[in-house]
């Protein structure tokens, strides 16, 4: 049988006429009839599928490769499948014990290739990444490399699966070859279409999750499958919350006075607070806090005036404190290597714990409209009456329309009345902010009782705009020629109920959410992975007390692995650099998280 169908080619030129020759048990192709052949499916090692949605669609699959086609007419596919199945029926042969044993050499050498295509890899990807012509080129050999090695991954295992059946029951049934190899193909077929199928309603356990993902992401499956935490949870597939699984009362009170009595005068960064004392989110996620108000930084991107447009960014950077209203407890202290994403249609953002002593999450977001970078490197120390942080070094930004490269610096934080009394935070001092594209300079004055005032001057000194505000509220630009005030930033509203869940914003209740596709799809090294944090979220506070003292001892541990083998850690997505607007030493982004990530550094 032969005749035209449509064979999907690519995202970009999508379903393309091609011309299909089905001889003996093998479908060949090619661009046109009467011409060279553009490949083959052998149809005894492959699955036919068909699709209900489309009713249209033919898939064959064989494991490790799949074509999709389309028929003009529903006829016209029935007589095709009906084909290809004699065909396929027509090839059958049952499996003798010589080629049990060809498939297990089939195997080996599979994986004896597979290591030495790793080695290889890693070896060329970063001498190419050294030469700026090749940049391009050892990343699109990266990303390959990474998808042959999970489909290769997939195939294998599961076929070693299948072949241990077929040892078994090869006296009984005769399963034959085509059969075993459908069975894996309708199971990679099954994990490939799985998260489509899964509504947001739907919930899953750990183990319905991680079942399929077993071979292709071994570490993950180890460190989650059998967790307390993960096995006491139903997942699904939300996409956005405004609430938190467990409330939390506004009126809890804790002793504190026993806890920080030995601590005045020290750095809080080297001490490991008991779990009460956390939030549910990393200080990874904070750092991503300061993308709540992404939107102000794409309106300086559009705004052709320069000085309002650095109105805009000091808006932007004093934004970050409005979040922190009444929260007093303290975000989780990632572990060294630990990171955290966020991937949607406004921007991508990546932050890595890239320092253990002292305490560093480097973190970096671009868009179409802006770059950031950015680092919690942090002095904290006690008083008898209050907390101080010190944040040290700068943020980065960089506005794309104009090719503006804007620094500024965090001002002090205070917490009051830790002991007795009404807890409350303060920021205070100057951000200063400096524009090192048209060396116009920013200052925004915070004080006592929310007050701001700032102002903006070109490159000769001159003002051009004065800025009023309050840090939980607005901040207003007026520009001084022209009389005319803009809002530059304006505070979001709340969630409803935002003192019984941490008092976080909206923005913030979303950070920790973890569904069915975040599970399969980052890193077992990402924050939301964490079971303390994520029991502490859920209420099991003695089973988050269990899981941080069990996630401690083993960054203890590694660490003295390390020590003894005479190795140091080393951040896969930041290095340290100097900055040259600034000359100071920053983490700063490779450049390489998403073609990198991978599955991640056993952490948890």
């Amino acid at each position: 049988m032969e005749g035209y169908l449509k064979k999907w080619t690519n995202i970009v030129t999508r379903w393309q006429d091609r011309y299909f020759i089905l001889n003996d048990h093998i479908l060949h192709y090619c661009e046109h009839q009467g011409g060279q052949s553009k490949g083959q499916i052998h149809l005894k090692v492959a699955a036919i599928i068909l699709v209900p949605e489309d009713p249209l669609r033919i898939i064959l699959n064989t494991g490790t490769n799949e074509i999709q086609l389309r028929a003009s007419s529903v006829p016209e596919k029935i007589e095709w499948v009906n084909a290809l199945k004699r065909a396929q029926e027509s090839c059958q042969e049952t499996i003798s014990r010589d080629y049990i044993k060809e498939v297990n050499d089939i195997l080996t050498d599979i994986w004896v290739t597979q290591a030495a295509f790793d080695e290889t890899l890693n070896i060329l990807v970063p001498k190419l990444e050294r030469q700026p012509k090749y940049v391009e080129l050892a990343e699109k050999l990266s990303e390959l490399g990474q998808k042959i090695k999970m489909n290769v991954t997939i195939c294998t295992q599961l076929l070693e699966v299948e072949k241990e059946k077929l040892e078994t029951q090869q006296s009984g049934d005769n399963q034959t070859l085509f059969q075993s190899f459908r069975n894996i193909s309708s199971r990679i077929d099954d994990f490939n279409r799985q998260s489509s199928a899964i509504s947001s309603s739907s919930s899953l356990s750990i183990q319905d999750i991680l079942e399929p993902l077993k071979y292709e992401q071994p570490v993950k499956y180890k460190n989650l499958i059998n967790n307390p935490v993960f096995q006491k949870i139903q997942f699904t597939n939300q996409q956005l919350r405004t609430a938190l699984p467990r409330t939390q009362d506004p009126n809890e009170k804790l002793k504190v006075w026993s806890l920080i009595k030995d601590l005045i005068g020290k750095d809080l960064s080297k001490f490991a607070v008991p779990v009460y004392f956390n939030e549910p989110l990393s200080m990874l996620q904070r750092l991503a806090e300061n993308l709540e108000y992404y939107q102000t930084l794409i309106e300086a991107n559009q705004e052709q005036d320069q000085w309002l447009r650095m109105c805009y960014v000091m808006g932007f950077g004093v934004s970050a404190y409005s979040s922190n209203i009444d929260r007093h407890k303290k975000p989780f202290n990632p572990i060294l290597g630990e990171t955290f994403e966020i991937q949607n249609k406004q921007f991508r953002f990546v932050s890595e714990q890239v320092s253990h002593h002292p305490p560093i999450s480097a973190g970096f977001a671009e868009s179409n409209d802006f770059e950031m970078q950015m680092q919690t490197d942090l002095q904290t120390k006690m008083s008898p009456r209050s907390m101080e942080v010190q944040p040290i070094g700068n943020v980065y930004i960089k506005l794309k329309q104009c090719n503006d490269q804007i620094s500024y610096n965090k001002c002090t934080t205070k917490v009051h009345n830790i002991i007795f009394g009404n807890m409350y935070i303060e920021h205070i001092g100057d951000m200063v902010f400096h524009n090192h594209t048209t060396n116009d300079k920013g200052v925004l004055t915070l004080s006592e009782n929310f007050k701001m005032v700032g102002t903006v001057c070109d490159s000769h000194g001159k003002e051009k705009y004065k800025l009023k505000g309050q840090w939980n509220d607005q901040l207003i630009a007026l520009n001084v020629q022209t009389g005319q005030e803009t809002v530059v930033w304006k505070r979001y509203d709340l969630p409803q109920d935002y003192k019984n869940y941490f008092y976080f914003t909206k923005f913030a209740m979303n950070l920790n959410l973890l569904n069915i596709d975040l599970i399969k799809s980052l890193p077992c090294s990402d924050c939301r992975l964490r079971p303390d944090q994520l029991a502490l979220e859920y209420g099991f506070i003695d089973l988050a007390a269990d899981e941080k003292h069990r996630l401690e001892q083993k960054q203890r541990q590694r660490r003295k692995e390390m020590q003894n083998a005479g190795q140091k850690h080393m951040p896969q997505f930041f290095e340290l650099i100097k900055e040259p607007c600034t000359n100071e030493m920053v983490y700063k982004y490779r450049g390489n998280y998403w073609r990198k990530k991978g599955e991640g550094m056993d952490l948890f």
